[in-house]
């Protein structure tokens, strides 16, 4: 079984959250990109989600979309129990883009959806769903800038930025583990720190394995009065 340690990866925050559902589908197809040709929806799998910190409630999720680029997982965005993935996808792909639908775009570039439901039983963790962060977890520098700036999304989209509090401070010591099966791979994707804005709505770990270089970045952020400083 093939083992992910890095991806880019998504978490629902809320169920039927359109504007997360929207991003994963759209992101990257600017330009003339194609960045995947396939995506598999799995149904009742366990997304085993633990953090260091009790007051960071992040749920365990149930469903989830893998996006494939020549068999290879590129996306991974992770569904709570009770979203109606059907209706978010198509309202995902109902969306404008370049003077057309993206599900236009899919049916002209062939992009194939599959399905698999892995008839597991859900396994629950202890965090409390009523006050769910919103996670934006974060792979590569140039994501990392725009997350910063409240955005979901690399691609010039306004998703995420309906309801962001973007005064952040780094989080030298916060862990968020994600551990999930699917019947072709095993993603272990480990974070060991994270920006956390002032509010405490939203957190954009940074995946270890990745291309982010976390000792740069944490020799450069330091919090000086609950916002992002640089070091001088």
């Amino acid at each position: 079984m093939n083992t992910i340690k890095t991806i880019d990866l998504w978490t629902e925050q809320n169920e039927n959250h359109i504007e997360c559902f929207s991003g994963a589908f759209v992101d990257g197809f600017e330009n003339g990109n194609v960045p995947f040709d396939t995506y598999k929806v799995v149904k009742n799998g366990n997304c085993i989600i633990t953090c260091n910190r009790d007051d960071l409630n992040i749920s365990n999720k149930h469903n989830a979309i893998i996006f494939y680029k020549n068999n290879i997982p590129v996306r991974l965005m992770v569904i709570n129990q009770h979203t109606d993935i059907d209706k978010c996808i198509g309202m995902a792909l109902s969306q404008q883009f370049n003077d057309t639908t993206l599900n236009e775009i899919y049916t002209r570039l062939s992009i194939k959806r599959c399905d698999i439901d892995l008839e597991e039983q859900p396994i629950y963790n202890n965090s409390n769903k009523e006050d769910e962060i919103d996670v934006g977890s974060c792979d590569r520098p140039s994501l990392l800038n725009c997350m910063l700036e409240g955005c979901y999304t690399q691609s010039n989209t306004d998703y995420g930025k309906s309801n962001s509090d973007s005064n952040y401070c780094f989080i030298p010591d916060i862990s968020i583990h994600y551990d999930f099966t699917t019947d072709t791979e095993q993603f272990k994707i480990e974070h060991h720190c994270a920006f956390l804005n002032t509010n405490m709505t939203r957190i954009i770990p940074l995946q270890e394995n990745s291309l982010l270089n976390i000792e740069e970045i944490k020799s450069q952020f330091f919090c000086e009065d609950n916002t992002i400083s640089k070091r001088r």
